[in-house]
């Protein structure tokens, strides 16, 4: 993964390393539990999915406050995975439209774009309800899977800390 001819790593690696690798690692050397690292990746990926287009920043360091979780690895992560959310916005609005038995909101992810980057306030009135709707199927999710994907990342955690010690 390095750029031809060059020892210097490519942007997307330098990315990773800096804001996920550099503060997980600085964190476990520390001697911060693996859980309470783990808790601060799982939030991270949470805060990432945010289904509101422009506010994962305000949602990382607000969820890292509500969990006292590390906000440098909570940030880093929500930064790095920020392209899930719009991968995962028109799944949790029909997640969230079929747990409220509403009736869907015919759109795309482009279109959502194109209406919050011309007018982001006016954005609101077109958007506002499915937003609401998006966000009950984002917290739906976030509460089965979260629980769920906690255990693979805390496993993981833990062998990064133990190599670091004894390796």
């Amino acid at each position: 993964m390095e750029n031809s001819g060059s020892k210097e790593a490519i942007w997307p690696v330098r990315l990773w390393r800096r804001r996920v690798r550099g503060p997980v690692l600085r964190e476990l050397r520390r001697g911060v539990s693996a859980e309470r690292v783990a808790l601060a990746v799982i939030v991270g990926f949470v805060s990432a999915t945010w289904p509101q287009i422009g506010t994962n920043p305000i949602m990382a360091i607000l969820l890292s406050w509500l969990f006292r979780c590390n906000k440098a690895i909570t940030s880093g992560i929500s930064l790095v995975f920020t392209p899930f959310q719009y991968m995962l916005m028109i799944p949790f609005l029909r997640l969230g439209e079929t747990i409220l038995g509403v009736e869907h909101f015919e759109t795309s992810v482009p279109e959502i774009v194109t209406i919050v980057l011309t007018d982001p306030i006016g954005s609101f009135e077109v958007l506002g309800m499915p937003l609401v709707h998006a966000i009950v199927g984002w917290i739906s999710a976030w509460a089965v899977v979260g629980p769920l994907v906690f255990y693979p990342v805390r496993w993981a955690m833990r062998r990064i800390a133990a190599r670091r010690r004894f390796g």
